[in-house]
């Protein structure tokens, strides 16, 4: 019985170890995330913190943050551990044409577009993932 509960004793402090040196290198993904706030996004926009609050619950992330409202686009802030909403009025019609001229978009490991079914096609956003939020 003494040999199997030190054998027992070696793997479990094996896999503690292997599980820290794994945590300890792992690389920090980067997140950008897009908000529209467009005109078709106005009754949407409050369920916005909440989303981002969600998003940001990812470990070993790192967020920026940026809206797009028609040709107008503008970051709210560069990478860090949390995103942060500052509440934007909606208005213009939407687009993503330009969606992609933010530097964070070519860099980035994940790219996120909120927005609603109500506003503009995303189906030329390749490998952007859509949130799509109810009215």
């Amino acid at each position: 019985m003494k040999p199997l509960a030190i054998w027992a004793t070696g793997v479990v402090a094996a896999f503690v170890a292997l599980s820290g040196l794994t945590t300890a290198t792992r690389d920090t993904e980067q997140v950008f995330v897009v908000v529209d706030v467009s005109q078709p996004m106005a009754s949407s926009l409050s369920r916005v913190p909440a989303t981002l609050d969600g998003l940001d619950d990812q470990q070993y992330a790192e967020f920026a943050l940026a809206f797009v409202r028609g040709t107008e686009m503008q970051s709210i802030h560069a990478y860090q551990s949390e995103l942060e909403w500052a509440n934007q009025d909606a208005f213009r019609p939407c687009s993503f044409e330009e969606i992609e001229a933010f530097p964070e978009a070519s860099t980035a490991d994940e790219r996120i577009l909120i927005t609603t079914a109500e506003s503009c096609s995303t189906a030329e956003l390749d490998g952007w993932t859509i949130i799509e939020l109810g009215g």
